[in-house]
Formats: structure tokens, C-alpha cells, sequence
């Protein structure tokens, strides 16, 4: 095994590229199956069970971050289930109780990324340094340092995303429409960032038109990144995109902050939509934007009148105005802001 060396800024965008990738991954089966399958596994053993493993994936990011962090430097199997378990034990994903272990969410990203960080490190230093001792030293100091560091800061990073949903709900004291706004801008720019947007919903009980809004602000970062992405990634990028999974773009935004611009924009468009439609939501349902209908849905059972037209409204809350509003908003800002063009977007897939 030869020794990896790794510049500065590589390792870190190592980093973000393995989180792009690992959200995906893991994300995406409950994205595209879980709505569907909670309407028809009652009664059915199987769908029930494919729900329940859809579930359990999801509850893995943390560990295939790490491989793919891993893999990213180009460490060994060995060294690869390493990290991912250090990510895995550090992300707040595992339970600790004195009963056993039990799984709990997906975890918090920001500490998965310092958890990453920190065993990523640790094996870099370490690797070819202890001879024959080192298929037994690191397996033991790796997964287990790391892992402890990060239960241990992951109390404290989550005061980050507490301190946020205070400043979120804050927002809520305003008039509606401007409400409305502030939250849906707030959740486009903070959408491609590894801050759990559904956390800080459930965290200050976001409901109602406040829930409405913040759906909307993960339309506006979706469409937002698939109109510039559409022209420069691949089709599987582009339909992961269409699909609603924004976040695997955290290494392409962090790298390329002007897309706050656009992001921006759209989301007052998509807020001002939120407030005239009149779209509202639940804690659990702000987070998701169109990906599996969950917001749709949402909404549309909290739309009193006709059924008929509050379906119509929603298409075009939803689907017709965000995404009409996000091609102009791309091609306005690729003509008037220096250096903004379609390029920025350009996502790289790991290395097979």
C-alpha cells in the first residue's frame, strides 16, 4: 500500500465531493420509493419490507460518506471501512443506550464531515508507519478515536442548527407574505449546505404557511441547480436533480458562492408563490420540496374548496412557475453577472 499524499485544498474537496456523492446514495431510495410504498404496504409483507430497508439505507449515509471519503483518497478496503465506521458511530446516526444500539435518523451531517475529516487524517499519517502492527493498531484507533471525538462534538454542532432554526423561526413574527419570503430565501441558500433542513423544521415546529414557504425554498434550490447544471453534467446528474436531490451539489455551491444570487431570486418567486397559493406544510414535510410528492401532498390536505383546482394550483405552484422562473432567473444572471455561467455547476463524480 503506498502512501497517499494530499494537498490541502484536495482533501477538503475530497471531502465535499464523497458527501455530494454519499447523499445520493443513500437518500435517494426513500426519495423516489418511501412516499409510494407508505400508501400501499399495509397488508403487504413485502412492500413493507422494501419500505423498511428504504429506511434503513437512508440511516447509512454517515458509513457510505466515509467509504466514498475513503475511496476518494484511495485508501484500502481496509482503511475505507474504517472511516465509514467512525462516520457511522460519530454521526448521531447510532444510539448508544445501556439496552444496545439502535439507529436514529440520518445524522448530522456537519459532524459526519468532521468525523471524516478527523479519520481521514488519522489513516493518512499513520498509514505504512506501523509495520506489521498496523492491520491491528489502526482498526482499533481509528474507528474508535474518531468516533468518540465526534460524540462528543456532535452536541455542540447541532447548537449550529438550533441557532439557525432560532433565527428561521424569528422570521415568523413578520406579516405573512413577508414570512413567506424570508423563509423560502432562507431554505434555497441554506438547501446545498450540509445543515439538515428537515432538523431545523422538527427543532422550532415549523408548520402551516411557515412549512409551505420552506417547501418552497427547496424547489427554488432544485431548480435553481438544475438549470445550470442541465447543459454541463451528465443525464444521471441531471435526473438526480429532477428527482429533488439538490443536495448532492454542497461541493459545487461551497466552491461557487455566486449561486447565491439565483438562489436567492428564486427563492422570493417561490416565496411570493407559497403566500398567494397559500401553501402550507408540516415540521416533517418542510424539508423535502416535490422529491416523492411529500410536499405536494402535503398541501394539498390542508387546501380546503375544490379539489380540482387546488390540484391545478399546486402544478403550478410547484412545477410550472418555479421551474419557468428558474430557466429565466439562469439566463438573466449568466447575461448580467460577471463570471456566472453554466460551468460553475459542473459536478464531479467520484472516480469509479
Amino acid at each position: 500500500m503506498s502512501k497517499t499524499k494530499v494537498a490541502p485544498q484536495q482533501f477538503f474537496m475530497n471531502i465535499l465531493n464523497a458527501v455530494g456523492a454519499g447523499v445520493v446514495i443513500a437518500l435517494i431510495p426513500n426519495a423516489l420509493l418511501g412516499e409510494l410504498l407508505k400508501f400501499f404496504k399495509e397488508g403487504n409483507d413485502l412492500l413493507q419490507t422494501t419500505y423498511e430497508i428504504v429506511v434503513v439505507i437512508q440511516s447509512f449515509m454517515a458509513f457510505i460518506i466515509g467509504v466514498l471519503t475513503a475511496h476518494q483518497f484511495k485508501f484500502s478496503g481496509a482503511g475505507a471501512t474504517m472511516v465509514g465506521v467512525a462516520a457511522m458511530i460519530g454521526s448521531g446516526a447510532v444510539k448508544l443506550s445501556g439496552n444496545g444500539i439502535s439507529l436514529n435518523g440520518i445524522g448530522d451531517i456537519i459532524n459526519i464531515i468532521i468525523v471524516v475529516m478527523i479519520a481521514s487524517f488519522l489513516f493518512l499519517i499513520l498509514q505504512n508507519k506501523l509495520g506489521s502492527l498496523e492491520m491491528i493498531i489502526l482498526p482499533v484507533l481509528i474507528p474508535v478515536v474518531s468516533g468518540i471525538i465526534g460524540l462528543y462534538t456532535l452536541p455542540y454542532v447541532s447548537k449550529v442548527t438550533k441557532g439557525i432554526g432560532h433565527i428561521i423561526n424569528s422570521f415568523t413574527e413578520f406579516n405573512p407574505m413577508l414570512m413567506s419570503v424570508l423563509i423560502c430565501v432562507a431554505y434555497a441558500l441554506l438547501m446545498v449546505t450540509p445543515i439538515s433542513l428537515v432538523a431545523i423544521a422538527t427543532a422550532i415546529g415549523l408548520s402551516g404557511l411557515g412549512s409551505g414557504a420552506a417547501n418552497m425554498g427547496i424547489v427554488a434550490s432544485c431548480v435553481t441547480f438544475l438549470f445550470g447544471s442541465i447543459r454541463v453534467n451528465s443525464t444521471g446528474v441531471n435526473l438526480v436533480l429532477i428527482i429533488g436531490a439538490a443536495k448532492m451539489m454542497i461541493p459545487v455551491y461551497l466552491k461557487n458562492l455566486i449561486i447565491a444570487v439565483p438562489l436567492a431570486i428564486n427563492g422570493i418567486i417561490c416565496g411570493l408563490v407559497a403566500y398567494f397559493i397559500n401553501i402550507q406544510g408540516t415540521p416533517m414535510s418542510a424539508g423535502f420540496g416535490y422529491t416523492g410528492l411529500v410536499g405536494p401532498i402535503n398541501a394539498f390536505n390542508r387546501m380546503s374548496g375544490d379539489p380540482t383546482t387546488n390540484i391545478i394550483l399546486l402544478v403550478f405552484g410547484y412545477f410550472i412557475i418555479p421551474f419557468v422562473a428558474g430557466f429565466f432567473v439562469h439566463e438573466l444572471c449568466k447575461k448580467f453577472i460577471n463570471k456566472y455561467s453554466d460551468e460553475l455547476y459542473k459536478f464531479e463524480i467520484p472516480e469509479q
